[in-house]
């Protein structure tokens, strides 16, 4: 969309493409993310993964967004299952 623009696509200044992470990936990258997933197990992270943000970074953070809103309503210091399908039914 941006490069049918001209006043817009001048601004861009280099052109990224992005890829999916791989499984092997997200094992190494998300627990750096943000301090709620250090602590997850990786069948936590392999199950979110799988289930809604495979291998996407944006969903991952819209993922992130979700858990922090449910550990900061339950009192809870980690992401489960119980959590994870909640924030996934969050997600547009």
């Amino acid at each position: 969309m941006l490069r049918r623009e001209p006043m817009l696509s001048s601004r861009v200044f280099i052109w990224q493409h992005f890829t999916r992470l791989t499984p092997d990936e997200v094992q190494q990258v998300i627990p750096l993310f943000h301090p709620v997933w250090a602590d997850a197990g990786p069948g936590d992270i392999a199950f979110a993964d799988s289930h809604a943000a495979p291998g996407n970074f944006r969903a991952w953070a819209q993922l992130t967004a979700h858990i922090r809103t449910a550990l900061a309503r339950t009192g809870r210091l980690r992401a489960d299952r119980e959590l994870l399908r909640w924030a996934f039914s969050r997600l547009a």
